[in-house]
This record gives C-alpha cells, structure tokens and sequence, in this order.
C-alpha cells in the first residue's frame, strides 16, 4: 500500500509539472513525453486503472483477471520494453453493440487491455497539458468535473432569467470526427512523435466485428481509455470560438453554454435564434451537425427540456410569485429504473429474496437516488418507492407460490419483517428531504 501511494504522489507530481508549464506558456509545444509514458510509476499507475475498472477482454482474449494470475509485474516489464524500444502496435477493436432505450444499437469498440493499459499511460501524461486550457463550460469526462456540476450550472442560468432554450446533441459525435483534423488539434500543443504516432495508430488500428475486419476512417475508438479526452480536445474549439465571439458576454448576446460531452444546452434572456445560428456554423466548421431529432428551441417558462437525465422546467411559486428551477428525474430516466427493477425481480425460480433485494435491488437504488438526490425529487422518490414494495411482494407471493393474494391478506409481521430486514427503505426515505 505504501509502495502504491508513493507510486501514484510521483505521477501526480510529474502532472502538476506539466499542467504548470502548460498554463504558465499556453502556447509552447511539448517536444520530449514519450520518455515519460515509458517510467514505470506511470504504467503502474496506469495498469492500477485499468485493472480497477475491469471490463471484458479484446480481440486477443486477454482479460485483467489472466495477466493477474500469470504475473502483473512480468507483464507490465514486458510492456516496458515494447514501449522503449517502439515496438508497441496496437491491436484492432472488439466490435460489440450496445442496446439504446430507443430499441436501437450503438457501436462500442472494446480494445485489448494492454491498448488500455498503454492509452491510460498517454492519458496521464497528455491530459494535464491539454486540461489547464480547457473551457469552463466542459463538464464531460474532465477531473474534478461532474454532472452535477453541469446540471447546477444550468439551474443557476434558469433561476437567473435565462430561459431561452436551445437543447441539442451532436450526431455521432464520437464516430464522426475527422481523424486528420483531431491529430492537427492535438499537434498544436504536442510535438512528441512518438505520442502523436501511437494516437494515429489507435485511430487507425480498425475493428474486429465477429471475423471480418473493417477500417476506421474517422471517429475516435469509442469505448477506449483515452477516446473521451480526444474528443474534448478537438470540441474545445466550440467553447473557444464561442468565448472569442463573447457569445456569453452578460451586455453581449448572454448565452451561456454548458456542455457535456456531446450533449449541450445554451441559455439565454434574449433571441435565442442567434446562438442556434452559431452553434450549427461552428459544428458546420468542424464537419459535425447537431441531431435534427433533440434540437430544439424553448421557453422554458412554457416547456420543458431534459439534460443529463433531468428534467428541468420553470415554475412560480404561488406565496412569492417568482419564478424557480424545478428538476426532477426525467421519464426516460423513470422508465429506464422501473424496466431494471422489474428485470431484476421477474425470475420465476425460487430464490433467497433476501439475497436478490440485497445484491440487485438496493445497489440498482442505492446508485439511482444517489445520482438525483440533487433534485426536487421527494414525489418521484415515493413513487418509486410504492413500485418497489409492489414488485418485492409480488416476488415473495410467487416465491410461496400464493397466487392472487393482496396486500391485506399478507401477514404484516411476515411483510415488514421481510422488507425491514432486507429491503433499505432509508435509500429512498432519507432522500425526501434532499432538494436542490
């Protein structure tokens, strides 16, 4: 433990360097880094990532849990030396889909571990160069940024007067990048050429799916390591040319953008026309389009928008008669619980109800009330709640095999003794009093 302690004070000192260096001269290049993707400290730390993270193997069938039983050391000099002597290649992706609440798929390349291993590494060293020159307006994939973070931020703007809306998500975002534009945004502040040859690489390496391989023309690798950061640096230049246009300027136009990843909103007091003009001009520059389908353009004092899986909408309150933010969990984010809850709890075979409210139930709970807690969300929570009950005693009635029994017919000992033990009403109940 100590060992791993001193391990990550060294990488976390080596970062500080280079995020001072970078802010001090934001417009020096950094020549020499590949030496330090190579220090042990740092594919150690990367590695201890890597392996909290876990995640299925890639094309090579290599998982966390293999190179743990052959020897973590063992193989991370192995890599060492690959990386010294620039004999990495990396390997193409494993295809698999991933189903969309809209009955759709989304593509997921999964790379091999050590591409992760060696994509955390270049993360570590890169992202402090990058990050000390980072909008204000980004919350997506950032340290010491969160949705919470972002979903404040836009409260803030709607209690301020800000309530012309402009909602939008970028199509494919993450598929749709240019690779040459992407390296030459990169390119301006880093020179290495070995860093720059390895992010080609892994734009390049293509995917696996089942078979049949197939090349990668653009995007960035989609479920990578280091694909989040790529794509923040190349929409930077969105947040940069909206603060160099004073877009958000308070006596300028007054739209504030908050962004997440590729899903962002702008709000603004006055004609809202204008930054939807400019944000399809700029979007237009760097060959991405907002989705037709989640553009719009509201009041919010007459409409709602959701963001981040919230809903936020505008409502005066009736002893002040001013106008507040109201945030509540969104319906899809609604629905999308109570489907995992009744996914949960369906299983015909006898099992401990116990065991299943204590290992599936309350974890799913446990990370749904915890993500909205910031929110007016004490109604939802007791609706969610009363789903809950409803499903556990229909698990205990087809556990005893008491078909049609109601809710007064069940023994209340039996009943509150069951749930008491098992199921952790003060998940929902202590989150009542939690407001924004």
């Amino acid at each position: 433990m100590a060992k791993s302690l001193r391990t990550l004070e060294k990488v976390q000192e080596l970062q500080h360097r280079l995020a001072g260096r970078s802010k001090s001269k934001p417009q020096q290049r950094f020549y020499s880094l590949w030496d330090k993707v190579c220090r042990k400290e740092v594919l150690w730390e990367a590695w201890q990532s890597v392996k909290r993270n876990g995640g299925a193997g890639g094309v090579d069938g290599v998982t966390v849990e293999v190179i743990e039983a052959t020897g973590e050391k063992e193989y991370l000099r192995t890599l060492w030396k690959e990386l010294k002597e620039k004999r990495y290649k990396p390997l193409p992706l494993r295809r698999v889909w991933i189903p969309k609440a809209n009955g759709k798929q989304r593509p997921l390349g999964i790379p091999t571990v050590k591409d992760r291993i060696v994509q955390q590494a270049v993360r570590l060293i890169i992202e402090p160069i990058f990050e000390a020159h980072f909008s204000k307006v980004s919350y997506g994939f950032r340290p010491g940024r969160d949705c919470h973070q972002a979903v404040k931020e836009v409260v803030k703007y709607l209690n301020w007067g800000l309530v012309e809306v402009v909602e939008t998500d970028i199509v494919d975002c993450f598929g749709s990048i240019p690779h040459g534009r992407l390296l030459k945004a990169v390119a301006r502040r880093i020179a290495d050429k070995g860093i720059l040859r390895v992010i080609r690489q892994w734009l390049k390496c293509g995917v696996m799916e089942g078979r049949q391989f197939k090349e990668t023309t653009a995007g960035t690798p989609q479920g990578g390591v280091i694909s989040p950061l790529l794509a923040n640096i190349y929409l930077d230049a969105l947040d940069q040319l909206w603060k160099k246009r004073k877009m958000d300027a308070r006596r300028g136009a007054n739209a504030q953008m908050v962004r997440y990843a590729d899903d962002l909103v702008i709000l603004t007091d006055k004609n809202s026309k204008e930054a939807e003009g400019l944000l399809r001009e700029t979007l237009g520059r760097l060959e991405l389009k907002p989705h037709p389908e989640k553009t719009r353009v509201l009041n919010a004092k007459v409409s709602h928008f959701d963001f981040l899986g919230f809903n936020f909408r505008q409502r005066k309150n009736p002893r002040t008669g001013k106008w507040f933010c109201l945030l509540q969990p969104s319906q899809k984010a609604q629905r999308n619980l109570r489907e995992k809850i009744r996914q949960t709890t369906a299983s015909q075979e006898l099992e401990d109800v116990g065991k299943v409210v204590r290992e599936k139930v309350n974890p799913i709970l446990r990370g749904w009330v915890n993500y909205f807690r910031i929110g007016n969300s004490s109604r939802v929570f007791n609706e969610i709640q009363n789903f809950v009950r409803g499903r556990i005693l229909r698990f205990i009635r087809r556990r005893q095999k008491r078909s049609g029994m109601g809710w007064n017919r069940i023994n209340g000992k039996f009943l509150y003794g069951t749930l008491g033990l098992f199921y952790d009403y003060r998940i929902l109940w202590t989150s009542r009093k939690v407001v924004a």
